[in-house]
Formats: C-alpha cells, sequence, structure tokens
C-alpha cells in the first residue's frame, strides 16, 4: 500500500477539510483522485485522509467551532465524497457477497458506507443498505438475498438494543454477523448481544471475513436477548422520558424546554442499553460525554445531573438496575 509522508498526508487531510467545510465534494473527490493518479492507494486515501475527518468535524462540532448545520452540511460532502470513491470501483460478478447495514435505530452512516467501499475495493460483491434498517425489513432481505455475512455497523451504544434486534433477524435467515463500531465498545457487547465476530479496525473485518468459519446457530444460541426489566423499560420509554423531561423542565425553565427533551430521549435509549446489557458503563459514559459536550457548546454542564436525576425519579420505582446505573453515573460525573 503506497501511503503519504507525514507532512504531505497533512497537507493533503487539510485540502480535503477545508473543501468539505465549504460542502465541496466534488473539490475533495478531485484532490484524492489525483493523489490515487500519483501512486497512493485507494486504502490509504480512504483510511489515512478521509476517516479522520469525521473526528475533525466531530471535535469542532463539540467544543462549539461549528454549529449543527455546518456540521451536518461537511458530513453530508464527506458522504458524497464515500460514495464518489465507492462509485469510482466496478462490482465483480464472481466476489462474494457482502451486506453493510446500520442497526436498527442507528442514524450513523459514514463508517458503514466507507467499509463498504472498502470491502468493495477488496473485491467482494457490497450490498450498503444506509442508516437505522428496521430489523424485520433487514431478515427479509437476507432470507432473499442469502448473503455471505452482514457486516453490521453501531456507532452509539444506545442503538445497542436495535443492534441485537438486526443480529437476531439475520441469525434467523441464517446468515452470519461481524460487528463493529465504537458503539460495541471493545467488542465484548458484540458477543453479548449474539454477533459473530467483532472487528476493531477495517483491516482486521477484511481479515476475519477471509477466514472465519461463523456458526450463527452458536452464536444465538450464547446471546444475551433483552432481559424482563429492560424489555419492560423500552416499552415505558416514551411515558418515562415525559415524567424526565417534565421533572427537568421544572428546575431548568421553559426556555430549555426542546433542549432538554432532545437530550432525556438519548439519555432513555443510553439506560435502556445500559440496563440490557447489564453494563453501567455505558450510562456513565454518555453522561460523561453529555457533561463535557455541554460545557464546551453551552458554557456549563449543570443541566447533566439535573437530567439525570430527573430520570433517575422517574424509573426509580419501574427499574431498580436503571435506577442503579444512574446512581453511578451521576457518581462519576466530574
Amino acid at each position: 500500500m503506497s501511503s503519504l509522508p507525514t507532512d504531505d498526508l497533512r497537507t493533503s487531510r487539510l485540502a480535503v477539510l477545508a473543501a468539505v467545510m465549504e460542502s465541496d465534494a466534488g473539490l475533495a473527490f478531485d484532490i484524492v483522485s489525483g493523489l490515487m493518479a500519483e501512486g497512493v492507494s485507494f486504502e490509504s486515501v480512504l483510511f489515512d485522509i478521509v476517516a479522520p475527518l469525521q473526528t475533525e468535524m466531530g471535535r469542532r462540532w463539540q467544543q462549539g467551532d461549528v454549529g449543527i448545520s455546518e456540521e451536518h452540511a461537511s458530513t453530508g460532502a464527506v458522504e458524497t465524497l464515500v460514495a464518489l470513491l465507492a462509485g469510482s470501483l466496478s462490482q465483480p460478478d464472481d466476489g462474494d457477497h457482502v451486506v453493510v447495514a446500520c442497526a436498527e435505530g442507528d442514524n450513523h452512516s459514514l463508517p458503514a458506507r466507507m467499509i463498504a467501499a472498502y470491502l468493495l475495493y477488496l473485491g467482494y460483491r457490497v450490498t450498503f443498505l444506509g442508516t437505522s434498517v428496521p430489523a424485520s425489513d433487514l431478515g427479509g432481505y437476507l432470507e432473499e438475498m442469502k448473503p455471505q455475512a452482514v457486516v453490521l455497523s453501531c456507532a452509539m451504544a444506545t442503538n445497542l438494543p436495535g443492534a441485537r434486534r438486526s443480529i437476531q433477524a439475520a441469525h434467523e435467515s441464517g446468515v452470519p454477523v461481524l460487528a463493529g463500531g465504537r458503539g460495541f465498545g471493545d467488542g465484548s457487547r458484540a458477543t453479548l448481544i449474539g454477533a459473530d465476530a467483532w472487528a476493531a479496525t477495517p483491516q482486521e473485518l477484511a481479515a476475519l471475513l477471509g477466514s472465519w468459519q461463523p456458526r450463527p446457530d452458536l452464536a444465538e444460541a450464547a446471546a444475551q436477548g433483552q432481559n424482563e426489566e429492560s424489555a419492560q423499560l423500552e416499552v415505558d420509554a416514551p411515558r418515562v422520558f415525559a415524567d424526565a423531561r417534565d421533572n427537568a423542565t421544572m428546575i431548568l425553565g421553559d426556555a430549555v424546554r426542546g433542549r432538554v427533551a432532545a437530550d432525556m430521549w438519548v439519555m432513555v435509549k443510553a439506560l435502556v442499553a445500559s440496563v440490557m446489557t447489564d453494563d453501567a458503563e455505558i450510562m456513565r459514559e454518555y453522561a460523561a460525554w453529555h457533561s463535557q459536550m455541554r460545557a464546551a457548546t453551552h458554557g456549563s454542564a449543570e443541566t447533566t445531573p439535573i437530567i439525570l436525576s430527573a430520570l433517575h425519579d422517574a424509573v426509580a420505582e419501574r427499574s431498580p438496575t436503571a435506577a442503579a446505573h444512574l446512581d453511578h453515573a451521576i457518581a462519576t460525573l466530574d
């Protein structure tokens, strides 16, 4: 694989970043096409130049340097860039068929789109299904198409219940699942909810696809599905959300009701995932991220413990495990 020296790599990355920050995917594609014409590999362009852009744009948004609209526009430009890169490759007629999809509820498509482009580059026949594929639809598609594998992306742990449903649907169709994404943590969460394998990097994912001998029946038999407490908490989620939102709004005031509502709903999702996996770190990690983000974008993190306490009051009599996980998150906030 041909790659650039560090200084050239930094310069090229900044040039592409400037293009996507202006929502100019065409210019970004011209830049990376020029690099590949000079001998830089597709893989290096994808993972050394394009992949870090999303991290940088996310950092700028979290620190308040850019607004949500600017972040969405630049992300859209990167998505278009990756689609153009994938479109420059031809689907092989005889390659193994791999389906790439985001877990049910997961709206972060860029990591999955990049993996789809990479697998196409490696010679796989790839179908990219995009974001938040309902598990029932995924199962029906897999039943009809019978691919060799599903690569399932989950960017946020809040979507692990949806990932579990996606994995179960794939297994019911007899198709193994290779999981990837930050939502699975160090991979133990992927195994817990039934994935046949987990990959930390694109290169590891490719190596697994080329060598594994999955047994979807055994992976499914070993999976931990939703326990009774987490299943009921998910059913009760709309009421928990409404009660917690109203409690928090009484303290913070109606002026921030909309913002509290948006934050509260994701907190409820994190709590369901935390209880489902019996992993209090999911709730703690999200609470810590929320606190840091609010401090950077609004100058204060004081809303985070208020939201967590309001949510605690709403679930205390419904779910002892959820209440305990919230206690842990509150106690460990900086």
